[in-house]
């Protein structure tokens, strides 16, 4: 027991001595194309809102999914509203103001230079659609009571809420904007419409690699954390927004590096700034988690970076996660086993976690 605990302490150091140093700046060209894929309005923010500013500042174009309406966010709804006893159209109004917070913040951020796509899938739905949820079967949600994207100005307004849907949209989305860079959340987020929506973007790219024979589609991917363990970031439960806008925010240690490397923008004061006030534009969050919100704000933007052709394929990026998320129990996925099958979607296949 002694030597396991030994060897284990060891690992941990050396991971994290070895994440400590692996930070490299991120560079943006001329001309980039960034494509952010957001599971709920503000993460499009928080993840990137310096770089975006920065690619449109060097002359490139940014386009903005927010895959759902973030409608399901029952004690802020409860405190906004003052009932304990939420309807149907308490949710669906809460899901109308959130898209319109995303608009508005797209505005400050971008002057309206920023191509703006709002979903409007149910919030929670993400992680459902693609464990449970393809084609004849679309989600419907416990909150909304809708099995269909309800919200009158989502760019999907009637389509069903199932996985098959999603992944077409993306794909449909990647080969109209042809990016360079593409945020999107990482898989090992601890939220499951967070992980679900990486998986289901590591999915639409691979589909677009096998169906294209176009070779200069080699965007950077660029995967983003907001939701972990262990108190990440500093500042998120501080119980009022902090003012951290002079300090750098690095992935935490424990996010596994699983072969990459981690790169950071360096934002300046303007950029801190504009993301400050960015962030002011999502009034339902800052009045629900203000100094969670605070805690992005600061002199950097860190991701782990992808390449296109990593790991000889998507699919081998996707199959490294399986393994590796084998250690957290978090959210559902890490009791989810992906198989995947050629031309088919993904199917799950139950494992007992290691962790209660």
């Amino acid at each position: 027991m002694k030597l396991f605990t030994f060897l284990i302490m060891t690992l941990s150091f050396t991971l994290s001595f070895a994440q400590a140093n692996s930070e490299q700046p991120l560079k943006i060209d001329e001309a980039e194309r960034l494509l952010i894929l957001a599971p709920h309005p503000d993460d499009e923010s928080l993840s990137s809102a310096g770089l975006a500013h920065r690619v449109l500042e060097k002359g490139g174009s940014v386009r903005s999914v927010v895959v759902t309406a973030g409608d399901a966010y029952v004690e802020a709804i409860q405190r906004d509203t003052g009932k304990h006893q939420l309807s149907q159209t308490d949710f669906l109004r809460y899901g109308e103001n959130r898209l319109e917070e995303s608009r508005h913040a797209a505005r400050v951020l971008g002057n309206g230079l920023i191509h703006l796509d709002l979903l409007g899938f149910s919030d929670g739905s993400i992680y459902s659609m693609l464990v449970s949820h393809w084609r004849k079967h679309p989600d419907k949600s416990e909150f909304t009571g809708f099995s269909h994207v309800p919200y009158r100005e989502a760019e999907d307004r009637g389509i069903a809420q199932d996985g098959k849907a999603l992944r077409d949209e993306l794909v449909k989305i990647l080969k109209d904007t042809k990016p360079t860079l593409i945020a999107f959340p990482d898989v090992m987020e601890n939220d499951s419409d967070h992980a679900g929506l990486g998986i289901f973007t590591l999915l639409a790219i691979n589909d677009l690699f096998a169906s294209s024979t176009d070779k200069s589609f080699t965007p950077r991917l660029l995967a983003y954390l907001i939701h972990w363990q262990n108190g990440w970031p500093p500042g998120s439960n501080s119980n009022k927004p902090l003012d951290l806008s002079n300090q750098p925010l690095f992935l935490p240690d424990d996010l596994p590096l699983r072969g990459h490397i981690r790169t950071c923008l360096d934002l300046n004061i303007l950029e801190r700034n504009l993301k400050h006030n960015v962030l002011a534009q999502y009034k339902t969050q800052q009045r629900a988690m203000g100094d969670f919100l605070a805690a992005f704000v600061r002199s950097n933007e860190c991701f782990t970076l992808l390449k296109a052709d990593d790991s000889k394929g998507i699919k081998n990026v996707v199959k490294q996660w399986q393994h590796v998320r084998k250690v957290f129990d978090s959210h559902p996925i890490n009791r989810e086993k992906i198989l995947f099958t050629k031309n088919s979607p993904p199917t799950f296949r139950n494992e007992t976690s290691n962790h209660h």
